[in-house]
């Protein structure tokens, strides 16, 4: 028996846009909202916020490895040759931390320990998981954020009680009834659902092989349109961006004098942050120092050092000159998160709690598809702000680069990315 996982993110618009989790979907049979009641959001656990930091660099430092996606053992999953990325390991923490609530014994460790969770009870990490879409939703009025969690089932299944229960008060689990026996039309409904949730951005996600003896599948689909908070505009001349072969390319390029941003130098890299409109979401781009590929640099990132690089950023004023990019990327995760440590999950299962009549089988896709796309839009409602009375900081996106999406605030990471080539 089979348990499928698919992951969609998207990120668009203005500034930049997030993406959307997904791991199975039907049409709904049971619709719930996926905002949560507004209410003051609690900060959420520090060590779990910790944990899930270290398995998302833990995570990204696999996936960027040049070539990872030739390693897939699913031959639906095309390799993707570009050397760009986008990856959201939110989505990734949500739909292993809904397997979770429905695991035992070994499997339920190897996805506590590869999680960073192995010292919490399964009641603090799902209190730090509703915490987490607290803080996240609380901006709604200035940009447009979709976080949404799901199970799909047979029409003959049922959910365990004890799952249906928490999945509904933290994740605001939504229930849904597909007929895995077509495969045609279950990947039908799950690419709508993407198109839907992306806003057309993820038209397809899934093919119908991949449907084929699946016994159920959970999704997340995050998704975060925002504005930035300070006004690009695009740069009239191409710029010039040097490849790591060497090789110099013209791309279209953006520039901005952003006054107040965070900037930090250290021996590694230069970082500014990018933030957006009405919220505590910022964009960090990381400029790794002359002579230091982007793959040097990720293998030195872990969260404690991300988390001393943010404490040492000071409120600057720097005149950003960036490419225009769009990126996108598919994954099967399977064999990084067995690098993790998850191995019984994709071969001997151990869910007995997910449904009540049955057990749920294994894991048998777990994967990713994302887009992203920055540009300079987001600035017809910056305000005009006083003339520069010192000089600027130079900060030229010339060479291939990383970029974070986080909630400043609470110290989430949402989305993570490499671009190596803004040409294509």
């Amino acid at each position: 028996m089979k348990l499928w996982t698919l992951g969609v993110i998207a990120a668009i618009g203005a500034g930049i846009v997030g993406g959307i989790w997904l791991l199975n979907r039907p049409s709904p049979t049971t619709t719930n909202q996926t905002h949560t009641t507004q209410q003051q959001p609690t900060t959420p656990n520090a060590e779990l916020l910790n944990g899930a930091n270290q398995f998302a660099f833990n995570l990204f430092k696999i996936i960027t490895r040049p070539g990872y996606e030739a390693t897939g053992r699913r031959p639906t999953i095309v390799p993707d040759r570009s050397p760009n990325r986008i990856f959201s390991p939110l989505g990734v923490q949500f739909v292993l931390t809904l397997f979770l609530n429905g695991a035992e014994g070994k499997t339920y460790d190897e996805i506590a320990h590869a999680l960073g969770f192995q010292h919490a009870s399964l009641e603090a990490i799902n209190q730090f998981h509703l915490d987490i879409q607290q803080r996240l939703r609380r901006w709604q009025a200035e940009s447009r954020l979709v976080l949404a969690n799901s199970i799909w089932i047979k029409p003959s299944s049922r959910l365990h009680p004890d799952f249906e229960r928490v999945g509904k008060a933290f994740y605001a689990l939504e229930a849904y009834r597909v007929d895995f026996g077509n495969p045609v039309e279950a990947a039908r409904r799950i690419n709508d659902w993407a198109k839907q949730k992306t806003q057309g951005f993820v038209p397809e996600v899934v093919v119908p092989d991949e449907m084929e003896c699946a016994i159920l599948a959970i999704a997340n689909a995050l998704y975060l349109q925002a504005l930035w908070a300070q006004p690009f505009q695009v740069l009239e001349e191409p710029l010039e961006f040097s490849l790591e072969s060497g090789k110099v390319v013209k791309v279209s390029g953006m520039q901005a004098e952003l006054k107040g941003v965070p900037y930090v130098k250290t021996e590694l890299c230069e970082i500014v942050g990018l933030p957006y409109r009405g919220g505590d979401w910022v964009c960090y781009v990381v400029l790794p120092r002359s002579g230091l590929s982007v793959e040097e640099l990720v293998s030195e990132l872990d969260a404690a050092r991300w988390e001393e690089w943010l404490g040492q950023m000071k409120a600057q004023q720097v005149q950003v000159v960036m490419p225009r990019f769009e990126v996108k990327s598919e994954y099967d995760l399977i064999p990084a998160l067995k690098e993790l440590g998850i191995r019984r999950a994709f071969a001997l299962g151990g869910f007995p709690r997910i449904l009540a009549d049955e057990d749920a089988g294994y894991i048998d896709l777990f994967k990713q598809v994302g887009r992203v796309r920055v540009d300079e839009r987001g600035t017809e409602a910056a305000a005009v702000t006083i003339a520069v009375t010192r000089s600027l900081t130079p900060f030229v996106v010339d060479r291939p680069f990383l970029f974070v999406i986080s909630d400043r605030s609470s110290g989430v990471i949402l989305f993570m990315g490499i671009v190596r080539d803004p040409s294509g």
